[in-house]
């Protein structure tokens, strides 16, 4: 999805747990869990993007309203919580 720019993938879990990756030109830059920098794979987040989790809200939803603040990326609200398309394997 990156080739062309750049991609993000934000992810909270069953348990609340939150997930964010970034790609820049099909090359994986960083992916962190927010407020957790002992967990991240790759360039730091306040390196790669400036982006710093106070913890004033869960990660998922600080690092969306960064992306809106500071990138200009807006994600309507209902979106976020619309079910995804899936399909059972066999």
């Amino acid at each position: 999805m990156s080739e062309r720019g750049r991609a993000f993938c934000v992810h909270r879990d069953a348990k609340g747990c939150s997930s964010v990756g970034h790609a820049r030109r099909g090359v994986v830059v960083t992916s962190f869990e927010p407020g957790l920098p002992h967990l991240t794979k790759g360039v730091p987040s306040e390196v790669a993007l400036g982006f710093v989790h106070d913890g004033d809200e869960p990660g998922d939803v600080a690092f969306l309203r960064f992306l809106e603040d500071e990138l200009g990326l807006h994600i309507p609200w209902e979106e976020t919580e619309a079910e995804l398309p899936s399909a059972a394997l066999a």
